[in-house]
């Protein structure tokens, strides 16, 4: 477990859950988390002996003992931490190759190196701990199912959403193709493999914001508007050949690419100097339309496109050699 939810929600409260119903959801997503060759939940029928779940996992050719106890703590401290382990071990032994102890909070990062610690010191080979943040992450990335059992929380309407967006996005991508790209018959696959511009019907395009009034009387730097070369489509949007075109870089004798000044000295001996584009890429999610039929003092087509990153439509750059069109990774 990873990563985190990628949206801002409101903290689930697992506290609100009666401790019974706490072992019922740590069991719920505990199991789908191995073959297990067996599994027992003693916690809901009591007398669990400081164990609530008992497993035995086969990995890597080895069988696997796993302890794993529940606690449904509004706080963690590191001496909380340490009685779980000791309550998990007292009435055995031998101790599992996996202590696994699931708690309710986000104990600071202290109290849990120190159970970490505590827990290998009584021969645990591997101690883990799931806290509130693991337990949101996987009931959002994974068992969005158990958000509505447990919680009553349903995510259908951001998924709905979600296949808005990309339906929308798809739709936007067929419309440029097809209002910008050259007929099949007409593209030099050769010419395009080295030069993309080639596929495109128009040389330029004019990319507009939404909110721009400015346009055609403002200039172009100091407006909402701007003019530039089509250079291809990227899996995710379209691009631009952005600035100008004075972008120049070295190459040392290993492959590696610095970007300098146009101007700018260098040692011819140990570098060689390299014409190149800078690509700005525009998702598709921040293009609106596109309007080919053109104005009265241009031919070019009008792109209109949300400025919503930085008050520009762009989401990122790269740079491309502009003699063979191939794409180039900076030092550092």
């Amino acid at each position: 477990m990873t990563s985190k939810p990628t949206k801002t929600t409101n903290r689930i409260h697992f506290t609100d859950l009666d401790p019974i119903r706490f072992e019922d959801l740590a069991y719920a997503l505990v199991e789908p988390q191995h073959r297990w060759l067996e599994i027992r939940h003693y916690g809901r029928s009591g007398g669990d002996g400081g164990v609530d779940i008992y497993a035995k996992s086969f990995e890597n050719d080895q069988e696997r003992i796993w302890f794993i106890q529940c606690r449904r703590y509004k706080s963690a401290t590191e001496a909380i931490l340490k009685k779980a382990v000791d309550d998990s071990l007292e009435k055995v032994s031998t101790p599992p190759e996996v202590l696994l102890v699931v708690i309710a909070c986000d104990p600071r990062r202290k109290a849990q190196e120190a159970y970490i610690e505590y827990a290998t010191s009584k021969g645990v080979k591997e101690p883990l701990l799931w806290t509130a943040s693991d337990l949101e992450t996987q009931l959002y990335n994974e068992r969005r199912d158990l958000l509505f059992s447990y919680f009553g929380i349903s995510t259908t309407a951001d998924e709905r959403q979600q296949e808005k967006i990309i339906t929308r996005n798809i739709a936007i991508k067929k419309h440029l193709r097809k209002e910008l790209l050259k007929d099949a018959k007409q593209i030099d696959m050769e010419k395009v493999l080295t030069n993309p511009r080639e596929q495109f019907r128009f040389p330029k395009v004019i990319i507009r914001s939404i909110d721009d009034s400015s346009y055609p009387k403002a200039i172009e730097e100091d407006s909402g508007w701007f003019k530039h070369n089509l250079w291809d489509f990227y899996h995710n949007g379209l691009e631009v050949i952005s600035d100008n075109y004075d972008n120049v870089m070295i190459k040392d004798k290993d492959g590696n690419f610095t970007l300098i000044q146009n101007n700018q000295s260098f040692d011819s001996t140990h570098y060689e100097k390299i014409k190149v584009f800078k690509i700005a890429q525009i998702p598709f999610q921040n293009i609106v339309d596109i309007d080919t039929i053109g104005c009265v003092n241009d031919s070019e087509p009008q792109i209109y496109c949300r400025f919503a990153n930085d008050s520009l439509p762009y989401e990122s750059y790269r740079y491309v050699r502009r003699d063979d069109g191939s794409s180039i990774d900076l030092m550092g």
